[in-house]
């Protein structure tokens, strides 16, 4: 209805007005089922490491080590861009200007690399849960 407001000056023929609004309705009802559909799920690598070692009841060691092990799956650049991202706490931008690549390559990179390991990611929580609650 927003957009039917701001857009209403642009009617020239007031006759056909009642399909319009159906019509933009529909178009925004496309738009948001389309971009739904091209969301893929990934792994929230950030918190990661904190359920690790709240399932796992041990030091930092563990996360440590399963971090590497899940880097050992991505080739060097996703590996290099993760570990600024994730192990740095380097921002965006800051990643893209040290590489001297866009900052929408290093977005895609971390994108890619989350859904390379979100498998493995969500295969490990589930096994941690498991043994959390078995104890």
């Amino acid at each position: 209805m927003l957009i039917v407001h701001r857009k209403a000056a642009q009617i020239r023929d007031r006759r056909p007005f009642r399909g319009w609004p159906f019509k933009i309705a529909r178009n925004a009802l496309c738009r948001h089922f389309g971009k739904q559909t091209r969301e893929v799920e990934t792994a929230n690598l950030e918190d990661v490491a904190d359920r690790a070692i709240a399932t796992c009841g041990t030091s930092g060691g563990t996360p440590a080590f399963e971090f590497q092990h899940w880097m050992s799956f991505l080739d060097s650049r996703e590996r290099e861009v993760m570990t600024l991202r994730f192990i740095e706490q380097w921002e965006y931008h800051e990643i893209a200007a040290a590489q001297a690549v866009p900052i929408g390559t290093v977005q895609w990179r971390v994108f890619n690399a989350k859904k390379k390991l979100e498998p493995y990611l969500n295969t490990s929580l589930n096994m941690w849960n498991i043994e959390r609650q078995a104890a």
